[in-house]
């Protein structure tokens, strides 16, 4: 139930954030509309997924996480980004029961 949750929240946010920079044109954080379109996939999909796949999915979603986590690092800190990114934890951990 939380994953699902969680999962929900991810595409608002990160639904809103490629609305904002795809048509409004507001740049936030790094302006890559293909960062918010992989999470929206990524939240899409957990969304959808079940079973011993959600294992795939965990693991793609920590890798995702660390490589963005490594890319603000030097290109600095957005703060929607770090916003989706605990939320893409929160997912991970709240998928554990699933794991069955």
């Amino acid at each position: 139930m939380l994953r699902r949750v969680t999962c929900a929240m991810g595409l608002a946010v990160c639904g809103y954030l490629l609305y904002l920079t795809e048509y409004v044109g507001i740049c936030l954080g790094h302006c890559n509309p293909l960062n918010y379109s992989l999470g929206l996939a990524w939240f899409l999909s957990g969304l959808i997924l079940r079973g011993r796949i959600l294992k795939i999915w965990a693991l793609a979603g920590i890798l995702g996480i660390v490589y963005f986590v490594m890319r603000e690092l030097f290109e600095g800190f957005c703060l929607y980004c770090t916003l989706i990114h605990i939320i893409a934890l929160t997912s991970i951990i709240g998928s554990k029961r699933d794991w069955k």
